[in-house]
Order: structure tokens, then C-alpha cells, then sequence
């Protein structure tokens, strides 16, 4: 059986690139934390580590157990933090910082129960209009792809596939591109606050960019999803958001064969607040509303 010990040794050495300083880190000696990788690799029958004289990194299966290991680890502290403060009473202020994003109201609705199961605290929720959470002036944030920042600590809440499509009329009068590089004559419809459009695939184990020409830029999602049912261009959006459109023929998969990078909606905190119990509590929540079996969830933390 897997030992609790052996994960946190095995997280410790990825993080701190060597056995050295991994031992260093758990106050303990380089031959303990060299025994407990073998039995740890022993019993999972894989290779985790490359070592060399360099340090150490994580082989490829090495690198998606770490993230399943920081899960659970990060599980265990927050189970046992609760189970030891679940007498104690939970008040005050919960400042939530969302970002706009296709998920919104999905998130919004977990953040009203979170509201109802504990009714003493104040949840106040913003969503910066420029959709960006630069100030850090928060307890919890909720944003889009995978930020991050010295003093702020990042977890991904869920993955979840993109979809290229546009409507029947727009691909009639212009074409459907057959392959990534006829995407180059397409106007896209670019979810976004003023970056470059960033939209890639990939190709022979590569992640190339995918060129297009940007036609309309917004933050606000029904916009852009309704400009792609009006025929104003490509869009590039969550399969889950587009799902009845693609079904009932409103709208078509382009580039359906592509390998396109899944999107990602993360938490992040500042570090000063990591031992917060009403945060804890938030972050709990959400990893119950979105569960790692249906939302592919891992920590890269």
C-alpha cells in the first residue's frame, strides 16, 4: 500500500530538484528520502525520477503523478484542518475575485451554495471589468488559464475541451478550412482583454500556432457567442458552451480532427492566507462542485 510518507517525499524532491535538498526541506537524511523513493517506485512498478548528477526530475509519468500527488496531500491538509476546527465558528468577510470567463454562472451558482451552507459569512464577489486580477486585493480568485505570481498560490479547479466552430452561412460564404494552415483567411472572434489571439494545435508531438485574422475581440462571452451564430467568424470556445448549437446544426465543428489544448479555469490565494479557515473552507467546496473525476483536476503547486 502506498504510504502517505512516500508521496510527500516523492512531491518534496520534484519541487526542491534534488534528494539533497529535498532532505533538507523534511529535516531528515538523503538516505531516508533515497529509500523511500525506491519503495515508493517499487511498488508502483514506473520510474519517477530521472537522477543525475545534476539533481533530480520527474520522468513523464513521474510528472502526472506529482500533480495527483500534491492533490491529495493537499486533500489530507484540508481534511484535517477542517476535522480539527469544525467546532469553530466560521464569520466575516470572504472577498472572492472572479474573472470573466464562459463558466461564470456555473461558478457563481457553486459560490451561492458556499453562501447558503454558511450563512455567517460575507461573501463578497467582484469581477474586475478588465477581467484581470493584477492587484492581488482578494481572498480567493477564480480566473482563466494558468496564472501565477510570486506571492499567490495556484491550482487548477477544472480542464475542459475547446471546440473550433462557426455557423452554416459563415463557413457557405467563406470556405471550411480543411487544414491549420487555410485558418490564416478566417476572421476569428477572440475571447480575450487585448493579448494576441494565442489560439494553437498540435502537430507531429508540437504545439504550433494556429494564424487567423482577428475580426472581433470581447470579454464579454454571449457577445461572442452570438456573433458566431450570426455568422461574424470563428470562434474558438468550450465544447460544453456550444454543445446544443453544434446538435441542433446551428453551428459546425471546424478543424474537428485538430488537437487543440484543453482550457482550464484555476484558483489561486495569496500565500498569507493559505491557513485561512473560511478560505480553506471555499476551496474545499469547489474541489467538491467540480470532483476530479468528471473535471480532470490537478495541482501544479
Amino acid at each position: 500500500m502506498i504510504q502517505i510518507d512516500g508521496m510527500a517525499t516523492f512531491v518534496a524532491v520534484v519541487e526542491a530538484g534534488s534528494l539533497t535538498a529535498a532532505a533538507t526541506r523534511l529535516n531528515t537524511t538523503k538516505s531516508v528520502v533515497s529509500r523511500r523513493l525506491v519503495d515508493l517506485e517499487t511498488e508502483l512498478g514506473a520510474i519517477l525520477l530521472e537522477r543525475g548528477t545534476r539533481g533530480a526530475r520527474a520522468t513523464e509519468v513521474g510528472a502526472v503523478y506529482y500533480a495527483k500527488c500534491v492533490r491529495i496531500l493537499e486533500a489530507i491538509h484540508s481534511s484535517s484542518e477542517f476535522v480539527s476546527g469544525f467546532n469553530d465558528i466560521v464569520a466575516g468577510t470572504l472577498k472572492v475575485a472572479m474573472a470573466r470567463s464562459f463558466h461564470e454562472a456555473s461558478i457563481a451558482a457553486v459560490l451561492n451554495r458556499f453562501a447558503a451552507q454558511y450563512p455567517d459569512i460575507v461573501l463578497q464577489v467582484e469581477t474586475p471589468e478588465s477581467g484581470r486580477l493584477d492587484d492581488g486585493d482578494f481572498d480567493v480568485a477564480l480566473q482563466p488559464g494558468e496564472p501565477s505570481g510570486p506571492d499567490l498560490i495556484a491550482r487548477t479547479l477544472f480542464e475542459f475541451a475547446n471546440v473550433l466552430c462557426a455557423s452554416p452561412d459563415y463557413l457557405q460564404r467563406r470556405g471550411m478550412p480543411r487544414m491549420p494552415a487555410e485558418m490564416a483567411d478566417h476572421d476569428a472572434l477572440v475571447d480575450g482583454d487585448g493579448k494576441a489571439i494565442g489560439w494553437s494545435h498540435r502537430e507531429h508531438g508540437q504545439w504550433l500556432p494556429l494564424r487567423t485574422r482577428e475580426h472581433l475581440r470581447s470579454s464579454d462571452r454571449r457577445q461572442l457567442v452570438s456573433a458566431v451564430r450570426e455568422g461574424l467568424g470563428i470562434l474558438l470556445a468550450p465544447e460544453s458552451v456550444v454543445a446544443e448549437d453544434l446538435s441542433a446544426g446551428r453551428l459546425q465543428r471546424v478543424l474537428a480532427d485538430a488537437e487543440l489544448p484543453p482550457g482550464r479555469i484555476s484558483i489561486l490565494y495569496p500565500r498569507s492566507r493559505r491557513t485561512s479557515r473560511k478560505v480553506q473552507l471555499l476551496l474545499a467546496f469547489l474541489r467538491e462542485a467540480f470532483p476530479a473525476d468528471e473535471a480532470m483536476i490537478a495541482d501544479p503547486d
